[in-house]
């Protein structure tokens, strides 16, 4: 048996559950869940920088396309993903999922900025300025 040297007070160290952040920060994030796509909305909104792609905004908005398309980015994966609605359903195409943190952020976007600005695209500059 191994033996676990780490003195983290019982706090877990597990490393399947969350993933190091790729832009240096000594601490992990957890991002998988619709929780976490909703935990990461309110972290990317009360941002002052909400294009920052820091470990600050674990998923930001790129792109919003009103019932149709929410394209963000997950900055610890550092990837680009697109999450569909089809008849109002989320489906993420990266995850191949429809209960996953992006699709929870998605959800976030659109229960507050769908149903207002008809089907056009919106950038994150043009939605702040709503």
């Amino acid at each position: 048996m191994k033996e676990n040297n780490d003195s983290d007070n019982g706090i877990s160290n597990n490393r399947e559950n969350n993933r190091e952040l790729p832009d240096g920060n000594n601490y992990t994030v957890k991002c998988e869940t619709l929780e976490d796509g909703t935990e990461a909305f309110m972290k990317w909104m009360n941002s002052t920088d909400k294009k920052s792609l820091s470990s600050a905004n674990p998923i930001v908005l790129i792109k919003f396309i009103n019932d149709k398309h929410t394209i963000v980015y997950d900055t610890i994966m550092s990837q680009e993903v697109d999450v569909e609605l089809t008849d109002g359903i989320p489906f993420c195409n990266f995850c191949k999922s429809d209960d996953c943190a992006h699709v929870g952020f998605a959800i976030c976007i659109e229960q507050l900025y769908g149903h207002r600005h008809g089907e056009k695209e919106e950038t994150v500059d043009k939605m702040m300025d709503y």
